[in-house]
């Protein structure tokens, strides 16, 4: 219908929206907006305050286009996200890098990696890790506490990790078959730390053959348990078949807020 003009009530009621309230008009906390038929749209309208909910979550319940029709941002009730820009990203996507120079690796152990600081030459290198198991598994700390703390990221909120891309490098000329593993190590201590309760796989690799130092490999890790609760530690370990080389490796976590 291009106009109301020359139109019967009878056939245009329906197109029109209004607010069911009796007369009484827009208030400050809104009103729903509905068609002539009384069906409710996904919009409520108020003097200070506009809400959209929509009668069923979708994966795109608000979008915005460019000219082109390429989409711009999306709200996506279903998993509570706001995506936006090209790739359609988490707007609040974060990154955190785990880097370590030379490791000297011990056959079946998981070596951790150190968080990435600004000048990475200047973070101690006392080596730890998480067993000899299959997977990692949790550490006692003991009168080593402190060599733990450049190897742990504090998780202060909620988070969902939606990628993990590792670059690594063997420093002699042959290597050896090694396996990366992104973990969660939980605890119910607060201000002082000094024991983890559990470790939880977030994220590990195949088995990458290292041919020596004529190459070096990029990998993407597989996401086993994405979602990362407030309190944990993310750590990041590499594991090797033996020792015809170290390693240096170059983790990159992308991840977003819950």
């Amino acid at each position: 219908m291009a106009k109301l003009s020359d139109q019967k009530i009878s056939n245009t009621f329906k197109d029109l929206l209004h607010l069911d309230n009796s007369n009484s008009g827009i208030t400050a906390s809104g009103e729903t907006v509905k068609d002539g038929d009384g069906t409710s749209s996904c919009l409520g309208l108020g003097t200070n305050k506009f809400t959209i909910t929509p009668g069923a979550n979708s994966t795109a319940n608000v979008v915005m286009n460019n000219t082109s029709g390429d989409r711009v941002l999306a709200v996506d009730g279903v998993n509570k996200l706001v995506k936006v820009n090209e790739t359609q990203l988490a707007a609040n996507t974060q990154y955190l890098r785990f880097f370590g120079h030379d490791i000297d690796v011990q056959t079946g152990a998981h070596q951790l990696v150190s968080v990435a600081f600004g000048n990475a030459s200047t973070v101690p290198n006392n080596p730890k890790s998480l067993g000899t198991g299959t997977d990692p598994a949790v550490p006692t700390l003991s009168n080593d506490a402190d060599d733990y703390i450049h190897y742990l990221h504090y998780v202060d909120t909620n988070i969902t990790v939606d990628a993990v891309n590792v670059l690594s490098g063997a420093t002699g000329a042959s290597g050896d078959t090694i396996n990366f593993h992104l973990v969660s190590l939980g605890t119910t201590d607060t201000v002082m730390v000094d024991e983890f309760t559990s470790c939880t796989v977030v994220a590990d690799s195949a088995s990458t053959i290292s041919a020596g130092y004529e190459q070096f490999y990029k990998n993407e890790l597989d996401i086993q348990s994405a979602d990362v609760n407030a309190g944990s530690y993310l750590a990041f370990t590499i594991e090797s078949s033996g020792t015809n080389s170290d390693y240096s490796v170059n983790a990159l976590v992308r991840y977003h807020l819950r």
